[in-house]
Formats: C-alpha cells, sequence, structure tokens
C-alpha cells in the first residue's frame, strides 16, 4: 500500500452522551490511491487491506502491546509476491515478542513460520470434522510446495527448500 494515506477522526461530543462505545466517535479513515480523498476505512478498505491495515496498526503497538498472542486469519487475501514477503516479514518481526497464530496460503508467509500445521475438513456423517496435524520439517516442504504452485515435484520442492532457508 505504497501510496495510502491514513489518519483517525476524533469526535468528541458530549451532547451524545456516555453509552456502550464511549463518549468519544472515533473512524479510522484512508486513501490507498493517489488522488483520493481519505474516506472511512470500514466503507473502502477490502479484505486484504483491512488485514494489512491491521498488521500494520498492530506492528506498530507490538512493543508496548501486553497480548501475547496475535491471530491473523488468511492475512494474504488479495495479495502476492513482494506485498506478501513484505507482510511476512513484518509477521517475523512480531513474533520476536509474541506468540503469532497464521492461517495462510502463501508459501512466502508459511515459509517462514517456525512451526507449521496442515488443517484439513472433512465429512462424516452428515458433520464436519476439522482437523489440525503438526508438520515435521520434510512435510512443511512438501505443504509449501504445494500451495506454492499446486504440485509437488522436484522443482516446487527446490524452491520450497530455498524459501525456508532465506526465511
Amino acid at each position: 500500500m505504497k501510496n495510502a494515506r491514513f489518519s483517525i477522526e476524533l469526535d468528541y461530543n458530549e451532547d451524545r452522551g456516555f453509552g456502550g462505545n464511549g463518549l468519544d466517535k472515533v473512524e479510522f479513515m484512508i486513501s490507498t490511491n493517489i488522488g483520493e480523498d481519505e474516506k472511512p476505512l470500514a466503507k473502502i478498505a477490502s479484505g486484504g487491506e483491512m488485514s494489512r491495515i491491521m498488521l500494520a496498526i498492530k506492528n506498530v503497538l507490538a512493543d508496548i502491546d501486553k497480548v501475547s498472542t496475535m491471530v491473523f486469519d488468511e492475512i494474504d487475501t488479495g495479495i502476492s509476491g513482494g506485498v506478501a514477503n513484505s507482510v511476512s516479514e513484518k509477521l517475523k518481526a512480531i513474533s520476536k515478542n509474541h506468540q503469532i497464530l497464521c492461517v495462510t496460503h502463501l508459501a512466502n508467509i508459511a515459509a517462514k513460520g517456525d512451526y507449521n500445521y496442515y488443517i484439513s475438513k472433512t465429512v462424516e456423517e452428515n458433520r464436519t470434522k476439522t482437523s489440525i496435524k503438526k508438520l515435521n520439517e520434510e512435510e512443511t516442504i512438501k505443504e509449501i510446495a504445494r500451495i506454492a504452485s499446486g504440485d509437488i515435484n522436484d522443482i516446487t520442492i527446490e524452491h520450497a527448500k530455498n524459501l525456508r532457508k532465506i526465511a
């Protein structure tokens, strides 16, 4: 989000009265493109943009935040390439002081994980069952290869190994 501008609007209105959300009205404003006015984040940001903005906020607050575990569910929505690498670097930086749980479909992000798990769903007797399996290094390499290209072969395995090496 190279050209994004972000601001926070605070509206203190004593006439509104103190309610369940406090007295102030707080709105995050953003412009994601040059030449566009800032608009309410909740109205214009895509899921991927929202995830990356939350990552940026959490990255800034990571040193003072008292939360020990952060969950990022599909923070990779709508990104690839260089942006995915930037996101993975930010996640890795936050992980120095916080436990990070990240659901991802991108090889670049999965490759940086200290521990990788495979989550699958099956239907048994008309019920959905979710399973989680901790992957060893060989299984992690194969899964990174699979999510990188859809295939597991010598080329994708080598690519996955390289991603792990530079992580």
